[in-house]
C-alpha cells in the first residue's frame, strides 16, 4: 500500500484560510459599524419604505431607557387581563435593526428579573424595528423604526458641552430631511430632576428646561425642514412621584417648569403625556455597608398601553380600541 503523507504546512494553510472564510461569513455588520453617508442612506430608505421613525430624547437620568424598555415589554411581554392587548408586534431582526434587536432583548430579560436596564451606552446607535400588527383585521398594520440614543450623545448639543450632536446623529437628521413624511420626537423630562450637590431642585428644573431647549434650538438652526414636519410627544416620566393631592396635568407642568420647551413648541403638533413605569423599591443600605440596587417590584402596564393606542392613532388617524356600540353598551 502506498504510504500517505501529509504537508503540515499545507494543511495548516488550509486551516487558517478556512477559519478566516468563516469569520467573514459570520460577521455582523451594526448600523453603528458604518461610515456616515450609508447611515444617513439607511434612513432615507427607511422613510422610502413608509416605516414612522420615532426619536426618543432624553438626558442622562431622565428616564428614556426605562420608558423604552417599558414599551417593548408591554408589546412583546405584556399581558394584563383587565385590558387585552390589543395587537401583535412583530421585531424585525435583519439589518439595520439587528442591533436595536439585541437590545430589546437585553431589556426585556432586566424586566423580567424585576432589575432596571442599564442606560443606553455612549455612541450608540439602537434602531429598534417593530411592526404593530392590530387584532381588528380592518385596521392597517403600523410600521416603526425606533432610534434609541445614549443621553450622554444628546447632552452634547449643551454649549458648555460640544454645541452639536456626534456626526453620526448629524447624518440621520441630514438623511430624515429628504422625505416629506414626519418624524416624530420623543421628548422626555423627569417630574423631578435629580438634584446635583451644588443645585437647588429649581436649578435642577431650570438645567433640564434649558437642555431641551438646546436641542430644539439646534434642531431649527441645523435642520430646520425637519422641525416643521415635526410632531412631539412631551412625556413627563416619574409621574407616579408626583403628589396625589397636586391638581397639574403634563401640559402645565410643562408650562410652569419647563418655560422655555413650552414656549418653543405650544404652536406646533405636540401631544402630552405623563408616564410612569411602575413601583420602585429604592437602593437599601445593608448592615456590611453594601447597597442594593433598584427594583422594579410591580411593573406598570396602564402608560404603555396608552402610549401605543395614541401612537397608532396619531400615525393612522385610526384607533386600536375602536369599539362597536354594543360593546361600549355592555363596557
Amino acid at each position: 500500500m502506498e504510504d500517505i503523507k501529509f504537508d503540515s504546512e499545507k494543511l495548516k494553510s488550509e486551516s487558517e484560510s478556512a477559519t478566516a472564510n468563516t469569520a467573514v461569513k459570520k460577521e455582523v455588520k451594526f448600523l453603528s459599524d458604518l461610515d456616515n453617508h450609508k447611515v444617513a442612506q439607511v434612513f432615507i430608505d427607511l422613510m422610502e419604505e413608509n416605516r414612522q421613525v420615532i426619536i426618543p430624547i432624553g438626558f442622562p437620568q431622565a428616564g428614556k431607557t426605562q420608558l423604552i424598555s417599558s414599551l417593548m415589554f408591554y408589546a412583546i411581554k405584556g399581558k394584563d387581563k383587565n385590558a387585552p392587548i390589543p395587537f401583535r408586534s412583530d421585531l424585525k431582526i435583519d439589518f439595520p435593526f439587528n442591533q436595536g434587536r439585541i437590545e430589546v432583548d437585553r431589556m426585556i430579560r432586566y424586566y423580567e428579573k424585576k432589575e432596571l436596564a442599564p442606560a443606553t451606552t455612549a455612541n450608540s446607535l439602537n434602531l429598534i424595528g417593530i411592526d404593530i400588527r392590530p387584532d381588528k383585521a380592518k385596521l392597517p398594520p403600523l410600521k416603526l423604526a425606533l432610534l434609541d440614543v445614549a443621553g450622554e450623545d444628546v447632552q452634547k448639543i449643551k454649549i458648555d458641552k460640544e454645541g452639536r450632536f456626534t456626526r453620526k446623529i448629524d447624518a440621520i437628521l441630514g438623511g430624515l430631511t429628504l422625505s416629506e413624511s414626519p418624524i416624530i420626537f420623543v421628548l422626555i423630562t423627569p417630574y423631578k430632576p435629580s438634584v446635583f450637590s451644588d443645585e437647588t431642585p429649581k436649578m435642577a428644573d431650570d438645567r433640564e428646561d434649558t437642555l431641551h431647549y438646546d436641542f430644539l434650538n439646534y434642531i431649527t438652526e441645523k435642520q430646520p425642514e425637519l422641525l416643521k414636519k415635526a410632531v412631539f410627544f412631551i412625556i413627563v416620566s416619574q409621574w407616579d412621584r408626583k403628589p396625589v393631592d397636586e391638581k397639574q396635568t403634563v401640559e402645565s407642568f410643562i408650562r410652569t417648569k419647563r418655560q422655555k420647551v413650552f414656549n418653543y413648541i405650544k404652536n406646533t403638533n405636540v401631544i402630552w403625556g405623563e408616564y410612569s413605569i411602575g413601583k420602585i423599591l429604592p437602593p437599601i443600605s445593608n448592615d456590611d455597608g453594601s447597597t442594593s440596587s433598584p427594583t422594579l417590584e410591580r411593573i406598570n402596564l396602564e402608560y404603555p398601553s396608552k402610549f401605543w393606542k395614541k401612537l397608532y392613532q396619531v400615525c393612522t388617524d385610526k384607533k386600536l380600541d375602536n369599539k362597536t356600540i354594543w360593546q361600549k353598551m355592555f363596557d
